[in-house]
């Protein structure tokens, strides 16, 4: 009697193993168990320690962190996106899911459920999607902290910020391995630092022998930051100009790539030989060239506006940055750049960002690489 109780506990148990472990049918010799999930742990952009999945499933990118997923390949694992990205109105003033090339790529992850409303998460959103890892660009370590604590989910803060100093450069390296390690995509960050070093160098090597005093003044202007701005809006290192060496006018009045504004005499003082527009604030651009003051500027009595697709544009689209050097390298030093072709040079440059070629979807929005009429 005691050996049969026995049998029938063990029976039992092995039932109830089974149960519990999910083994089903086999089909062609495969069978499915639960795995251990594996994490690593990492310090983030903001100094934070945290502990993630490592290659997760489902992810969500915060505060313009989905460009970097989509130049890593990752994208198939976004589960949610940002409002701003899920826009499909042009207002001319902020940024439009249509108007962003990663986004052009990939249009299909406009249809997401949007998890963001500003600055406001929407936490009910996030746990019904439930994301094993979220990535917040360029963030302090309290509001990354904040958003981990009320979601319960590892938040991994990353530097998709501005590029064109070599501090700025480093910082956006170091970020790019970071998202590489956890979304197991190593060799591919790897391979993306090679494509913007070689496009560097490229650029680098084509101006390096230009003598300072040969070097036309340059100067970038509707820059955006917080919204568009007309020819106020400039950058002191703006990357497409650091890319090739050109003499910014603005370069002296800060040490890193950033928006600032400059008032309309010291531009006038400046007189840049050319000046290059951010097509995102042509309206403004347009409305500042009707004025006698700025008519008076060479750029403007020699013909020498030209249109670019934005580089700031809900955060900076680095492939742009890069396309838009050779615009200017050929159109300021021709001899230098004569054997490119620019709008094909920017699509070689778009897939191997993003995979796809979107020069046309850019230039459809924008305007493309062009010389602003101004009659």
């Amino acid at each position: 009697m005691y050996k049969k109780i026995c049998t029938l506990i063990i029976a039992s148990l092995m039932i109830l193993t089974v149960a519990i472990c999910g083994c089903t049918e086999s089909t062609g010799g495969n069978t499915e168990t639960n795995e251990e999930i594996t994490t690593i742990t990492i310090v983030d952009a903001a100094g934070r320690t945290v502990e993630v999945p490592q290659n997760p499933g489902k992810i969500i990118a915060l505060s313009c962190a989905l460009r970097e997923v989509v130049y890593l390949q990752s994208q198939e694992k976004v589960v949610g996106i940002e409002y701003r990205e899920a826009s499909k109105e042009i207002d001319g003033t902020f940024p439009s899911g249509l108007e962003l090339p990663y986004l052009a790529a990939y249009p299909e992850l406009m249809d997401l459920p949007v998890v963001n409303s500003g600055n406001s998460v929407n936490f009910e959103e996030i746990a019904i999607l439930n994301p094993d890892v979220i990535f917040v660009g360029t963030s302090g370590a309290a509001n990354a902290d904040n958003i981990q604590t009320k979601s319960g989910i590892p938040v991994v803060v990353v530097y998709v910020a501005t590029v064109g100093t070599d501090t700025q450069n480093e910082k956006y390296y170091e970020t790019l391995r970071i998202m590489g390690e956890v979304l197991g995509k190593e060799e591919r960050s790897e391979e993306l630092i090679s494509i913007i070093n070689e496009y560097e160098n490229d650029l680098a090597m084509r101006t390096e022998n230009i003598p300072e005093d040969g070097k036309h003044t340059v100067y970038v202007a509707g820059r955006p930051y917080c919204g568009v701005h007309g020819l106020d809006g400039t950058d002191p290192h703006w990357p497409s100009f650091e890319l090739i060496n050109a003499n910014n006018v603005a370069s002296e009045v800060s040490d890193v790539s950033e928006g600032i504004t400059i008032n309309k005499e010291q531009i006038i003082e400046w007189d840049p030989e050319y000046i290059f527009v951010s097509e995102a604030s042509i309206n403004l651009i347009n409305e500042d060239l009707n004025d006698p003051a700025y008519q008076g500027l060479n750029a403007f009595k020699n013909g020498n506006i030209y249109g670019v697709p934005p580089y700031c544009w809900y955060s900076f689209n680095k492939g742009t940055g890069i396309a838009n050097a050779y615009f200017v390298g050929k159109t300021i030093y021709p001899e230098q750049f004569s054997d490119i072709n620019v709008s094909k040079k920017a699509d070689e440059i778009y897939e191997k960002f993003l995979g796809k070629p979107v020069y046309s979807v850019m230039e459809s929005q924008f305007g493309g690489y062009t010389k602003l009429d101004l009659n």
